[in-house]
């Protein structure tokens, strides 16, 4: 799956243990798993600045309404990377339990993601590694 790629999982699992229904951006791949981040369109105080909010608690990247096919305000959280094992996800598309976006989020766009998600203090640095190597390629 390539980096941007864009999936709605309606069962999306937290670290936490609780499910919701999600849209998450595809980072990177790391081996056979894939490095997510979750979006909101709930504001709860967020700012509606367009770009990278690194300054907010938690960040986030804020892409408006109407930018590529976002039909709602939508903000990248970039408090935590996810990861999805390749069990769980080949799972998910054998139950069709998420669907996979037909675009992919444009390079300029996903580059900004990323260079926001370097900035945040809340990613680990050993998910900034992966991110670094996936930013150098784009």
């Amino acid at each position: 799956m390539n980096c941007g790629t864009v999936l709605y999982d309606p069962n999306f699992q937290f670290t936490n243990g609780k499910t919701i229904d999600k849209l998450l951006i595809v980072l990177c791949e790391a081996g056979t798993d894939h490095y997510v981040l979750t979006t909101t369109s709930q504001p709860h105080s967020k700012r509606k600045q367009p770009g990278c909010l690194s300054d907010d608690h938690p960040p986030s990247f804020y892409i408006s309404k109407g930018t590529c096919w976002f039909n709602l305000d939508t903000w990248v959280e970039l408090q935590e990377v996810n990861e999805i094992q390749a069990e769980i996800l080949e799972q998910k598309r054998k139950d069709r339990g998420f669907q996979e976006h037909k675009d992919v989020l444009p390079a300029h766009l996903i580059r900004d993601i990323l260079d926001c998600a370097l900035n945040s203090d809340y990613i680990d640095e050993y998910y900034k590694e992966f991110l670094r190597r996936e930013r150098s390629q784009l």
